[in-house]
């Protein structure tokens, strides 16, 4: 049962992404009914720790065995998102590659693991030119600052 918990038109979500980076390039997802990016993860199972649910959900996903690099953020999001009032702990972590990972030349591309979502590996360079969220995530990877931290993201936390 994934961590996640309804209360009328609540919901609190417990997830875990995943910062791949490779010559220069980072990783990112989306569903193919959207067009806003988030990094690679999902939700974590009650019962199961954040760097097992990284790497079940790398697994799932993209049919990869991955190996946690270090954490790097935690990030507490409030947010609206299908006329529901979001409270999301998402927890960052870089993952260390244990083979080369298909680049797949730069071009949006889909696994049989996810076909609901849409892949692209993107130049941390041009990484500014999509709709990355939280934004939070984005400035750090546009910044290259990978210390961890914890960041609050809000313009409703008056409301909660």
């Amino acid at each position: 049962m994934d961590a996640v918990f309804h209360v009328e038109h609540q919901v609190f979500n417990y997830r875990v992404a995943a910062v791949m980076m490779q010559e220069g390039r980072v990783l990112i997802h989306r569903s193919k009914k959207e067009s806003n990016w988030s990094l690679p993860g999902g939700r974590v199972k009650l019962g199961e720790d954040a760097q097992t649910s990284l790497q079940r959900e790398m697994k799932e996903e993209l049919n990869l065995q991955v190996t946690i690099d270090r954490f790097l953020w935690t990030v507490e999001n409030f947010f609206t998102y299908a006329e529901k009032e979001i409270h999301e702990v998402g927890l960052y972590f870089k993952l260390a590659a244990e083979e080369q990972w298909p680049l797949y030349n730069g071009e949006e591309f889909t696994v049989l693991e996810a076909e609901r979502l849409v892949f692209k590996w993107v130049p941390l360079q041009d990484l500014d030119q999509y709709e990355l969220y939280p934004e939070v995530v984005k400035k750090k990877l546009l910044s290259s600052s990978f210390d961890s931290d914890y960041f609050l993201v809000s313009s409703k936390l008056q409301n909660v």
